[in-house]
Protein backbone atom coordinates (compact mmCIF):
# COMPACT_ATOMS: atom_id res chain seq x y z
CA UNK A 1 0.00 0.00 0.00
CA UNK A 2 2.90 2.05 -0.17
CA UNK A 3 1.81 3.50 -3.02
CA UNK A 4 -0.99 5.06 -1.53
CA UNK A 5 -0.49 8.38 0.85
CA UNK A 6 -2.99 8.30 3.83
CA UNK A 7 -0.31 11.25 5.06
CA UNK A 8 -3.30 13.93 6.74
CA UNK A 9 -0.97 16.91 5.08
CA UNK A 10 -2.21 15.83 1.77
CA UNK A 11 -6.05 16.38 2.20
CA UNK A 12 -6.52 16.94 -1.61
CA UNK A 13 -5.79 14.19 -3.13
CA UNK A 14 -7.91 11.25 -4.29
CA UNK A 15 -6.99 8.37 -1.64
CA UNK A 16 -6.94 10.56 1.05
CA UNK A 17 -10.31 11.80 0.67
CA UNK A 18 -11.26 7.87 -0.12
CA UNK A 19 -9.64 7.04 2.90
CA UNK A 20 -11.87 9.43 4.95
CA UNK A 21 -14.84 8.42 3.45
CA UNK A 22 -14.23 5.05 4.44
CA UNK A 23 -13.32 5.79 8.03
CA UNK A 24 -16.42 8.20 8.52
CA UNK A 25 -18.55 5.35 7.13
CA UNK A 26 -16.85 2.88 9.54
CA UNK A 27 -17.62 5.02 12.77
CA UNK A 28 -20.87 5.23 11.82
CA UNK A 29 -21.29 1.71 10.90
CA UNK A 30 -19.84 0.92 14.34
CA UNK A 31 -22.15 3.34 16.11
CA UNK A 32 -25.27 2.29 14.40
CA UNK A 33 -24.21 -1.74 14.69
CA UNK A 34 -22.29 -1.50 18.18
CA UNK A 35 -19.73 -3.81 16.50
CA UNK A 36 -16.04 -3.64 17.73
CA UNK A 37 -13.33 -2.67 15.11
CA UNK A 38 -12.08 -5.97 14.88
CA UNK A 39 -15.46 -7.08 13.54
CA UNK A 40 -15.42 -3.78 10.91
CA UNK A 41 -12.16 -5.09 10.01
CA UNK A 42 -13.14 -8.68 9.25
CA UNK A 43 -16.37 -6.86 7.35
CA UNK A 44 -13.55 -4.89 5.28
CA UNK A 45 -11.13 -7.81 4.64
CA UNK A 46 -13.79 -9.57 3.81
CA UNK A 47 -15.08 -7.13 1.13
CA UNK A 48 -11.45 -6.78 -0.09
CA UNK A 49 -11.65 -10.31 -1.14
CA UNK A 50 -14.97 -10.32 -2.57
CA UNK A 51 -13.50 -8.11 -4.98
CA UNK A 52 -10.42 -9.82 -5.95
CA UNK A 53 -12.31 -13.05 -6.45
CA UNK A 54 -15.04 -10.86 -8.51
CA UNK A 55 -14.09 -7.51 -9.39
CA UNK A 56 -15.82 -4.50 -8.75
Amino acid sequence: MSKFSFDDTETSGIWWSTNVSIRDLCIELKEDTSCDDSEIVELLRSIAKSIDVNGL
